[in-house]
């Protein structure tokens, strides 16, 4: 079918594809960097996040991603003569071809010794002010969840968003 030119010819482009796509794979071969830079995002109340992102679809290891971003939160604390208290570090391996690896995390950069739980019916005002009940419940399961509410305060809080409601 094939004569031995196109047969050689054939091998030699797959050849060079296979090495290109080696090269672009190995973080230690490749010029490029791993991740993007990190940016820090303002999201108020002394809390940040920070993101960063493969910078291909070889790069998988989000492990190395998460320890980037938890990096840059201490950096920025650090050189804001603050403390570190992470809210939340998550990341996404999503199915190869279809993204890039990923990493955030949301931290808090608090004055040393001081604490971020909240005052007394402070919770209530931190919460939007659009009058939505059901966002206004979620927003406080989440801070039940990360264990910035207690399970009674908590309940507190549910009944003034409730009482609102009606």
């Amino acid at each position: 079918m094939f004569s031995d030119v196109q047969t050689n010819t054939l091998g030699r482009i797959l050849s060079s594809f296979a090495v290109s796509i080696l090269l672009l794979a190995s973080p230690t071969l490749s010029p490029a960097a791993t991740s993007t830079p990190a940016q820090v995002v303002t999201l108020g109340n002394n809390t940040f996040s920070i993101s960063r992102a493969a910078t291909n679809g070889f790069n998988r290891d989000v492990e190395v991603l998460k320890t980037d971003v938890q990096e840059d939160a201490a950096k920025y604390c650090a050189a804001q003569g603050k403390e570190l208290k992470v809210v939340e570090l998550t990341a996404k391996r999503p199915f190869f071809g279809t993204g890039y690896a990923s990493a955030k995390i949301v931290f808090k950069a608090l004055n040393p010794g001081e604490t971020d739980q909240p005052a007394a019916g402070e919770t209530s005002a931190r919460l939007s002010g659009t009058g939505d009940m059901y966002n206004d419940l979620m927003k406080l399961d989440e801070l039940r969840k990360k264990g910035i509410l207690t399970d009674d305060e908590f309940q507190i809080e549910k009944k003034k968003v409730l009482a609102r409601s009606k």
